[in-house]
């Protein structure tokens, strides 16, 4: 259906800018013959100035349903057009287009209108603005036709201006016989700037080839794109959201999360888009494409491979940088930044704004931590399966060990003698000792789907007291493992949660602990556990692909935003019905709320992805309105709001400006910037051992 959506006005589109092509090449051709000949005497007639005028507005017509047409065929497929340079060739000649006929019809046309001897004044600016007008018409229904190619801007531009120079001498050839010295001059003006331009345009094209020379001397000792790895139609089913997008074309499997985070609404994540893509990017995947490629896709069916290929660190020799007197902080103060692609965690003092320390080498892809209920240790997991243990009083790491190829999820028990990990791959949750840090148990998360049984890969990891709860993402099923029980039991299993349509995502516990909440993004909906009696109570509505993220809440409501759209739920904790839908510029990730104290009345949200990335949205919880837009980097991705301990500030992280905000929590102004390298996430210390689940 969306395909369909997407075909049908495709087309609508294309047929107006067609019709404007035609209108607008049929009426400059007909104008400038007009003027061509009545050259010879320098009069037109009443009735031809008649139909000189109506062809300008028809051409205005044109060049109007032009641009509207052409805006809506940009937007289709924007991320194509505005990596070719005849693209920008092509404007450039609807900019000259646009300013050209604002000459002929204000300037021109009055100029030459006599009414009563007829049109006395056709001379050489006349015939020069119309054979642009035309040239001008034609090459923009050129590039209709050959937008596909990767024909670039400078030699677009020099047959433009060559075709301009062929116009003039055909113009002149005509109009010599009745020439005057000053259209002559105006004439041979016009030609030398062409001829100029079109000289600047081909020595500009030779540059150009130069380096692409010179590129593709460098790019030949290049190894081209490759991977042994395999996925086959339901692998790629389960990345469907904009956090975690793959795509089919032609057999072929990418992972487009990066590009879908910055356009979400331009992806069908999880399907085969080969059609579609074809439609914008001409028959063959393009260079740009090909670096998100991850794969083949294979005849077979069931869940065999849920990843993407990355180097595994072997070892991990985590070490602690001060950069001030240890033992100095209290740590429950502490803001803990995950630094992502540096592979480090940056610590920082939330009373006082400063940068204490950094914890270097934590592994590829640093992801979630927990924190014992002390605020003396902290458990942080890699994406490349390695659990690091570290001392919160001095940041020194204390034992780092492999529980995984590919990790994700972290819970603590409230007793703090046991931590578990959800694995992506393989797919299990292992469960280790916190003194010892020796794997005590491995619970593989095997579910029997349709007959066949499958892996899941485990998605939210909480805990309940001492109880662990994790979201199998893949199997629609919820698990309770008790680890009051020596051999830590599966005691409770929910199926087929959001009508068994993938992926169960992050969960949190309301802040009285008495539910729990997981995002069942393929339903859309958020599904509610009574966690006192064991028991389902509700699945709510919520926007397109839901993300809890840590969770927020104020008074009965409950935050739940989107992935897939600019949308944040308000759900009602008495009634469990979707209180309001508060609208958003764009797809988020997290939702934070003060749960130290009830009488501070702002949610803060992020957008995340999309055009508006950049915003930060102050959501008054007593009216449930965003009564501030924050933009703490202009243009860049910005999220995960986190409050200081005492409240009094809010953390923002600006992954790609590499930048740490902080800002007053009452007065929403900036207190602080502090660089960071690629910051993905940040957690304090007080609250998140105080936040049930967390």
């Amino acid at each position: 259906m969306e395909l369909f959506s997407y075909l049908g006005l495709h087309t609508a589109y294309l047929f107006v800018f067609s019709v404007s092509l035609g209108l607008g090449i049929g009426t400059s051709v007909l104008s400038h013959s007009l003027f061509l000949l009545a050259a010879k005497d320098k009069k037109v007639s009443r009735d031809e100035f008649k139909l000189l005028n109506l062809s300008r507005k028809v051409s205005w017509v044109a060049i109007l349903m032009y641009g509207f047409s052409g805006i809506g065929l940009f937007t289709l497929a924007y991320e194509s057009m505005i990596e070719l340079g005849i693209f920008y060739a092509s404007m450039t000649v609807a900019v000259i287009l646009v300013t050209n006929e604002v000459l002929f019809s204000f300037w021109h046309l009055p100029r030459i209108q006599n009414t009563k001897n007829g049109v006395a004044v056709v001379d050489a600016f006349v015939l020069v603005s119309g054979a642009v007008s035309a040239v001008s018409w034609i090459f923009l229904m050129f590039h209709h036709v050959i937008y596909r190619t990767d024909i670039g801007y400078f030699p677009f531009m020099t047959l433009y201006t060559i075709a301009v120079i062929l116009a003039l001498l055909l113009t002149w050839f005509i109009f010599r016989n009745s020439v005057h010295k000053h259209d002559g001059l105006i004439l041979k003006r016009s030609l030398l700037t062409a001829v100029l331009l079109t000289i600047i345009f081909i020595g500009a094209c030779y540059s150009d080839i130069n380096l692409i020379t010179k590129t593709i001397k460098v790019e030949e000792v290049v190894p081209p794109i490759s991977s042994d790895a395999t996925y086959t139609i339901d692998d790629v089913a389960l990345h469907n959201n904009s956090e975690d997008c793959w795509l089919i074309i032609d057999k072929k499997v990418f992972n487009a999360t990066e590009a879908s985070r910055l356009h979400p609404a331009m992806f069908n994540c999880g399907e085969d888009v080969s059609e579609n893509y074809h439609i914008n990017h001409g028959e063959t995947i393009r260079d740009k494409m090909m670096k998100f490629y991850i794969g083949e896709l294979s005849d077979g069916k069931g869940i065999t491979n849920v990843d993407v290929p990355f180097t595994k660190n072997l070892t991990l020799e985590p070490y602690r940088e001060l950069y001030v007197d240890e033992g100095s902080w209290n740590p429950h103060n502490l803001m803990l930044v995950v630094e992502k692609d540096a592979e480090k965690l940056l610590a920082i003092d939330g009373t006082t704004h400063e940068v204490i320390g950094r914890v270097h080498n934590v592994g590829f892809q640093p992801h979630t931590s927990v924190f014992s209920s002390d605020a003396k240790f902290m458990y942080i997991i890699s994406r490349d399966g390695w659990l690091t243990k570290i001392s919160l009083e001095t940041l020194e790491p204390i034992k780092s060990v492999l529980v995984g190829e590919n990790s994700r999820g972290t819970a603590l028990t409230d007793n703090d003698k046991y931590i578990a990990i959800g694995n992506y791959a393989p797919g299990n949750l292992v469960i280790l000792d916190t003194d010892t840090m020796e794997i005590l148990k491995t619970i593989a998360l095997n579910v029997t789907i349709d007959g066949k049984e499958i892996e899941s890969r485990a998605g939210a990891v909480v805990e309940d007291g001492n109880r662990i709860i994790v979201a199998l993402k893949d199997a629609n099923s919820v698990w309770a493992i008790d680890t009051d029980q020596s051999d830590f039991p599966v005691t409770d299993k929910f199926e087929n949660i959001g009508e068994n349509v993938p992926a169960l995502h992050d969960a949190f516990l309301t802040p009285n602990g008495e539910y729990y909440i997981v995002a069942s993004q393929g339903s859309k909906t958020a599904w509610v556990l009574d966690l006192t009696t064991m028991k389902p109570i509700a699945e709510i509505e919520t926007g397109e692909t839901p993300h809890t993220g840590p969770g927020a809440a104020w008074g009965d409501y409950i935050y739940v935003p989107a992935l897939g759209e600019g949308l944040i739920t308000v759900i009602d904790t008495k009634t469990w019905k979707p209180a309001k839908y508060i609208k958003t510029g764009g797809p988020g990730l997290f939702v934070r709320s003060y749960s130290k104290d009830p009488s501070y009345p702002y949610v803060w949200a992020d957008t995340a992805f999309g055009d508006y990335k950049d915003e930060i949205y102050v959501i008054d919880a007593r009216i449930n309105e965003i009564v501030e837009t924050i933009v703490p980097v202009e243009g860049e991705s910005s999220w995960h709001p986190e409050f200081t301990y005492d409240g009094k500030s809010v953390y923002i992280v600006s992954q790609t400006a590499n930048e740490v905000e902080v800002y007053d929590a009452y007065t929403f102004e900036i207190v602080k910037r502090i660089e960071a390298n690629t910051p993905s996430a940040i957690s304090n210390v007080g609250l998140r051992i105080e936040e049930p689940g967390l």
